[in-house]
C-alpha cells in the first residue's frame, strides 16, 4: 500500500556499483521496524548515565511499554497470511468443494475475535485513561486533598462507562476496516486513489446462491442435513441446472441462499445485495419489466450498398426500495466473415421526458453501468449502418438495458422465482437481503494491522501506567512529585526533634533500605502535605509503606501492647459472638453514638503509667449525652459490646489484615442496624469511618459538628470567667477540614475567653503520639512545647476535640511539672460541665 520509487544514491551508490536503490516493501519495512527499536535503543544515552526504575518515572516506562507494542504489531504483518488463512478454518466459515461436499472450518471462532477485539480494547483503555486522568485532575486543583476515594471511584466508574460507550458505537468503523478513513491507506492514500477503489469495488458482484451439496458428504452434514432442502421441494431453482448427467435427484440437496450470506464479502458499496445472476428472474423483456433489449440479424446486399436501420425499446425500472438502480447497458456486433465490410453503431439511453441519459457511437460497441432513478420509463435506441458487405455476409447484433433489483429470499430462504408468485412491488421490497458486509474494507485486516501500529500501543502504554501508578502508590509515585522545596521538613513536628538526623523516608524509599526507625517516626499528622506545594500525600505513602513490612512495625515502637494485643485478638471471628447481634440490640432512633475505645485506654494508660490522675475518657460519652438529651435528640448508644474497634491503630501501625477484618465487622452491621447518621466524639474513628470505610448512604458526623448543626443553643454561661485555648486534632483539623466547630460551641458560653496558641488551625503542633506508637523523647519534646504555648496563653483550661490527644497530654502532666497546672478537658465535657452547673 506504500508508495514505491526509485532514490539516486549519489557518490556512495555509484562507489559500490548501485547508483539507484528501488525504495520498495523491504525498505518500508526495515524503516517502519526501525524507527522505535532505535529510539528504545537511546534511553541508556539520555537518562544522565542513571537508570531508572518504572515506577521512578511511569511516563518512560509507558513510552518503552509503547514502542515494543508497536515492534509486536509490525511482526503480525509476517503473519497476515496465517491469519487470512485461519479467518477461511473458522467452524462458522463454509462451503461447498468441488465434488459437492459441504464443509466448515475446524478451529473455533472465539481465538480469532479475540485476537481481533485486542486492538480496539487497548483503545479502550487509551480512551479510559485519558478521560480518568483528565476529570481527576480538573477536579484535583478546585478540591485538593478533599477529592476522596469514594469520589475518585465515581471518576472511575463515569469514564469506564463512557469509554465503553464510546467503543460499541464506533466498534463498527474499526470491523469494517475504518471504510470511512479510506482503510487507513489500504484504499488508497489520496483522493483519487480513494476513488478509484472505490470504483473497482462496486464492480464486485458476487451474491450468495442456492447450491447444490451432496446428500451425506461433509465434515458438518449432521450439523446441517436439516438445513438442505431436496429436489421435490426446489425443483424450480436455477441450481438444480448445473447437475452432471447420471447423477440422481435424491442424491443432493440445496443449502438455500440464505445460509451462504454470513460466508463471504459480497458487494461492500452496496446496502443491499442486489442479484446480478438473474436468480429472481426481475428482467422481463416480455413486460419490458427492468430490461429493454433485442437481438438483430441481417444480410448484406448483393451490391454491398449502405444499409441503414435504427430499433428502440421502452423498459420500466421498477421501485423495490433503492432510489438508484444499477443499470448495465451495451451492445455487441459480429459479422460472420472477419473484417467483411464498414460497420458503425449508435446507442442512446433516454428517460420519459426524451432527454439523453447516455449516448455512444463508433465503430465499436461500448458498453457501461448507469444509476437510473427507480419507478421511471426509459427507452434505449440503437442504430446500425452498414456498407460494402454483399449477401453472403451475415451481422448479428444485439443491445440492451438491464436494470438489477434487490437479491429476494423466500420463506425458505431461497431465491424467489418471480415467474411463479404474484406479488406487489411493496410486498417484494419486504423480502430484500440486507448486506452484512456494507461497507466492510476487503482489506480489513491489513487496515486493522495498520492502525493497530498507532493507537494501540498508546493503549499499552496507558496500561502500564496506569500498573505503574498503582504500583508506585505503594512505593515511590508521591516521591516522585517532590522536587525538594524543603517546606515539609519546615512543617514536620518530628523534625524539630530530630534535626540532626534527617527521616530519610525518600532516601531510604530510593536506595531499596527499610531500617523502620524513619518509616515509623512519622505521626501521619499531615502537616508536610499541608504544607506541600505539590499537594503531596504524604501520609497514605507512609500508610502504604508500612503494610509492606511484614509482620507489623517492631515491637520496641509500640508502647501499649496489652492494648495492641487486645484489639487484635477482638478482630477475629472467634470473637463475633462476644457482640450484641443486630436483632438483639436497642436501636431506637436513626442517629448512632460510637465512643471508640476510650474504656479500653482508660484501663491501659492506669496499667501502664501507673496513672493515679483524675483522667476519665469515658466522660467524653456521659457529657455526650447529656448534651444529646439537654437538646431533645434521640441518638442510640453504639456501645462497644455492639461495634468492634474502628481499626483506626491497626491502619496506621501497616496492620492491614487486622483493620480489614474489623472494618468488614462493623460494615456489615451499621449497614444492617438502619443508622443514617453516625456520630463520634473520637477525632481518629470519625476520620477512619468517614475516610477509609465505605459508608456511603450513612452521613459520618463529630460530636461538635452534630450539635453545631443541630443549632446548639443552651445559654450557658460560666460562674467564674474563664480562659481556656483549644488544640486541634491532627485527624479533625488538617485530615477532615473542621476548625470552626469546635470554636463556636465554646465561645457559645458566657464567661468564656479563647485564646489561641502560637501553632494554631492548619499549623497546629501535634500532640506527639500517632497510633499508639513511637512514645519517645522525641514525642515527649513536642507535647512539652505544646504545654509552654499554652502557659504562654495564660489559659485555665486546654481543650481539643480527640480522647487520644486528652490521654497523650494527660501522660506529660502526670509527670508533675507544676508548671502545667491547668486542666485538660474534652470540648464536649467542658459543655456538659457547664449544663450540670447551671442545674
Amino acid at each position: 500500500y506504500l508508495p514505491q520509487f526509485d532514490i539516486p544514491a549519489g557518490p556512495i551508490g555509484e562507489f559500490f556499483g548501485q547508483p539507484i536503490i528501488s525504495w520498495n516493501a523491504g525498505w518500508w519495512g526495515a524503516l517502519i521496524t526501525g524507527i522505535p527499536v532505535t529510539i528504545l535503543a537511546l534511553p541508556p544515552f539520555i537518562l544522565g548515565k542513571r537508570e531508572k526504575r518504572g515506577v521512578e518515572d511511569p511516563w518512560f516506562a509507558s513510552a518503552g511499554a509503547a514502542y515494543l507494542a508497536h515492534v509486536w504489531f509490525i511482526s503480525v504483518f509476517a503473519i497476515n497470511i496465517f491469519l487470512e488463512l485461519y479467518a477461511q478454518n473458522r467452524t462458522d466459515y463454509c462451503w461447498a468443494n468441488s465434488h459437492g461436499s459441504f464443509m466448515c472450518g475446524t478451529q473455533a471462532p472465539w481465538t480469532a475475535e479475540v485476537f481481533n477485539a485486542i486492538p480496539w480494547i487497548l483503545t479502550g483503555v487509551f480512551i479510559f485513561v485519558i478521560l480518568y486522568f483528565s476529570v481527576r485532575k480538573f477536579l484535583l486543583g478546585p478540591m485538593g486533598s478533599r477529592l476522596t476515594p469514594f469520589l475518585g471511584r465515581q471518576i472511575a466508574v463515569g469514564s469506564l462507562i463512557t469509554t465503553v460507550l464510546l467503543c460499541t458505537v464506533t466498534w463498527p468503523m474499526y470491523e469494517n476496516g475504518f471504510w470511512n478513513q479510506r482503510g487507513l491507506g489500504t484504499m488508497g492514500f489520496w483522493e483519487y486513489q480513494y476513488d478509484a477503489k472505490i470504483e473497482e469495488l462496486d464492480g464486485i458482484r458476487g451474491q450468495p446462491s442456492d447450491t447444490l451439496v451432496h446428500v451425506e458428504s461433509g465434515n458438518v452434514w449432521d450439523d446441517w442435513k436439516g438445513e438442505c432442502l431436496p429436489y421435490e421441494a426446489t425443483s424450480n431453482l436455477d441450481a438444480w441446472d448445473s447437475m452432471h448427467e447420471g447423477d440422481e435427484y435424491a442424491d443432493w440437496c440445496v443449502l438455500p441462499a440464505v445460509h451462504w450470506v454470513n460466508w463471504g464479502i459480497y458487494q461492500p458499496t452496496r446496502a443491499d445485495i442486489i442479484d446480478f445472476s438473474g436468480a429472481n428472474g426481475h428482467a422481463d423483456t416480455q413486460t419490458g419489466r427492468n430490461i429493454g433489449a433485442d437481438e438483430i440479424i441481417y444480410d448484406g446486399l448483393e451490391d454491398g450498398s449502405p444499409i441503414l436501420s435504427e430499433h428502440a425499446s421502452s423498459f420500466l425500472v421498477e421501485d423495490l426500495g433503492m432510489d438508484k438502480v444499477p443499470t448495465d447497458v451495451g451492445c455487441n456486433f459480429r459479422t460472420t466473415v472477419r473484417g467483411a465490410g464498414t460497420h458503425m453503431q449508435s446507442l442512446a439511453l433516454t428517460d420519459s421526458a426524451g432527454d439523453l441519459v447516455w449516448s455512444n457511437d463508433g465503430v465499436t460497441c461500448d458498453s457501461t453501468t448507469l444509476y437510473l432513478d427507480a419507478g421511471s420509463t426509459y427507452t434505449i435506441t440503437f442504430g446500425l449502418s452498414t456498407e460494402g458487405v454483399n449477401d453472403s455476409v451475415t451481422m448479428i447484433s444485439d443491445y440492451s438495458a438491464v436494470s438489477y433489483q434487490p437479491l429476494l429470499l423466500a420463506a425458505d430462504g431461497t431465491a424467489l422465482m418471480r415467474s411463479e408468485v404474484s406479488l406487489s412491488t411493496e410486498e417484494l421490497s419486504t423480502m430484500s437481503v440486507n448486506n452484512p458486509t456494507f461497507q466492510k474494507n476487503p482489506k480489513s485486516l491489513d487496515a486493522k494491522l495498520i492502525y493497530s501500529l498507532f493507537i494501540p500501543c498508546l493503549g499499552v502504554g496507558a496500561l502500564v501506567f496506569m500498573m505503574m501508578r498503582s504500583m508506585a502508590r505503594g512505593y515511590e509515585w508521591e516521591m516522585n512529585k517532590c522536587y525538594g522545596c524543603d517546606l515539609c521538613d519546615d512543617a514536620c513536628p518530628v523534625r524539630l526533634f530530630n534535626a540532626g538526623d534527617k527521616l530519610n523516608i525518600i532516601y531510604n524509599t530510593w536506595n531499596n533500605e527499610d531500617d523502620g526507625v524513619p518509616l515509623y517516626s512519622c505521626l501521619t499528622c499531615t502537616a508536610c502535605t499541608n504544607a506541600c506545594p505539590q499537594l503531596v500525600d504524604y501520609d497514605s505513602y507512609i500508610d502504604i509503606r508500612r503494610n509492606l513490612v511484614v509482620g507489623g512495625p517492631p515491637a520496641t515502637e509500640i508502647p501499649h501492647t496489652v492494648l495492641q494485643a487486645v484489639l487484635a485478638a477482638e478482630a477475629e471471628e472467634d470473637a463475633d459472638e462476644s457482640f450484641i447481634p443486630v436483632e438483639e440490640y436497642p436501636l431506637d432512633s436513626s442517629v448512632g453514638y460510637y465512643p471508640g475505645c476510650v474504656d479500653y485506654i482508660d484501663q491501659e494508660m492506669v496499667f501502664s503509667h501507673l496513672n493515679k490522675g483524675e483522667m476519665d475518657l469515658g466522660d467524653t460519652t456521659t457529657s455526650a449525652f447529656t448534651i444529646f438529651k439537654e437538646m431533645g435528640e434521640e441518638v442510640t448508644y453504639l456501645g462497644r459490646d455492639f461495634l468492634k474497634c474502628c481499626g483506626h491503630d491497626q491502619k496506621w501501625q501497616g496492620m492491614t489484615e487486622v483493620f480489614e477484618k474489623l472494618k468488614a465487622y462493623n460494615q456489615k452491621k451499621l449497614g444492617e442496624s438502619g443508622i443514617e447518621t453516625l456520630v463520634t466524639s473520637c477525632a481518629e474513628c470519625f476520620r477512619t469511618f468517614a475516610m477509609d470505610y465505605e459508608l456511603d448512604d450513612m452521613k459520618v458526623m463529630h460530636t461538635t459538628e452534630f450539635l453545631v448543626e443541630k443549632g446548639f443553643d443552651m445559654s450557658l454561661k460560666t460562674d467564674d470567667e474563664v480562659t481556656v485555648t483549644y488544640h486541634d486534632p491532627c485527624r479533625l483539623g488538617r485530615q477532615m477540614n473542621i476548625y470552626d466547630e469546635p470554636r463556636d460551641l465554646v465561645n457559645s458560653v458566657d464567661g468564656v475567653s479563647m485564646v489561641e496558641m502560637e501553632h494554631t488551625g492548619e499549623d497546629a503542633l501535634c500532640c506527639g503520639v500517632s497510633s499508639m506508637m513511637s512514645c519517645n523523647e522525641n514525642s515527649r519534646a513536642l507535647r512539652v512545647q505544646r504545654f509552654d504555648e499554652v502557659r504562654a496563653t495564660g489559659a485555665d483550661i486546654m481543650l481539643t476535640t480527640c480522647p487520644k490527644c486528652v490521654a497523650h497530654f494527660e501522660c506529660l502532666k502526670f509527670e508533675g511539672d507544676p508548671r502545667y497546672d491547668f486542666e485538660i478537658l474534652d470540648v464536649v465535657s467542658f459543655l456538659a460541665r457547664q449544663i450540670n452547673e447551671s442545674k
